[in-house]
Order: structure tokens, then sequence, then C-alpha cells
């Protein structure tokens, strides 16, 4: 097998986890306390393989979210595709920090992409719940060490380039 199709499927396999994850019943509860689990990969595989992931990988893995749960058609399309643009603006900033700098610019980052999303609800006149809606990006902040590294382990181990 060739070694970029390898990479190629592991690159699809973890989007594919990421949105496992996302779509999975959790309580309403820990529902709220979940991290976005496919942003997270994209932002790591934009830092990563740059040349690989792309706004087109953002713009499809969010529409692919869309239909997964039931969001407005598009939302997450663009917010994905948006957070793949400055993960590659930044990629090379991004690839030198500490893991905790990387995890607070993940925390700002979220909560832009947070407050980006409430805006697109209220547009189309749906309401957030409350306080709460704010806990995904810090939990996802929270868990980008872990993430970081279990990605990097996945890209070394099976050699993705």
């Amino acid at each position: 097998m060739h070694a970029k199709s390898s990479g190629s499927v592991t690159l699809y396999l973890s989007f594919f986890v990421a949105m496992c994850l996302s779509v999975l019943p959790w309580s309403n509860t820990l529902a709220y306390l979940m991290p976005n689990w496919v942003l997270l990969t994209l932002v790591y595989w934009c830092i990563a393989l740059p040349h690989k992931v792309s706004v087109g990988t953002g713009w499809t893995s969010g529409l692919l979210v869309d239909a997964l749960s039931g969001s407005l058609l598009g939302q997450n399309a663009l917010i994905y595709s948006l957070a793949a643009f400055l993960a590659h603006k930044l990629y090379l900033r991004l690839r030198h920090y500490h893991i905790w700098q990387q995890a607070t610019f993940i925390l700002f980052f979220l909560l832009f992409m947070q407050l980006l999303a409430l805006w697109i609800n209220q547009l189309s006149e749906q309401q957030y719940n409350n306080y709460r809606y704010w806990y995904q990006p810090i939990s996802s902040a929270i868990i980008w060490p872990f993430v970081f590294l279990l990605l990097r382990t996945i890209q070394r181990q099976f050699k993705v380039h």
C-alpha cells in the first residue's frame, strides 16, 4: 500500500471517530461538557499537515456535522472552514507554542467560534439555552493537550505525512 493512501485513511478515520464522539447520546449534563471533537481534530491536522487538510476539509466536515447533529445546514461548515483558514494562517506559530499556550489559543479561538454560532442562531431565531452553552470551549481547551498528544502519536505511528 502506498504511504500517502495509508495517511489519508488515518486522517479520515480520525475525523470519523471525532464525529462519532460528537453524536453519541450523552446525558444532558454531560453533553454540555463534551468538547468539540471534530473541531479539535480539524485544528490539529491543519497545524500538523497543512498541505493535506485545508479549508475544504473544514467545509466538508462541517457539513457532515450539520447533517449528523440536525443543526442549521451550513452553520458548522462556515465555522469549521473559518477555523481551518485561521489554523492555516497561524500554523507556523502554533507549531512552536508550548502545549499550554496552544490550549489557551484553543480556548479563545473556540470562544470566538461559539460566539459566531450564537450569532448565527440568533439570526435564524433559535435561542441558546443558558450559561452552559459556554462550557464547550472550556472543556475543549482542557482536553486539547490529550487530543494533541493522541493525534501526534497516531501521526507518528502510522507515518502520516
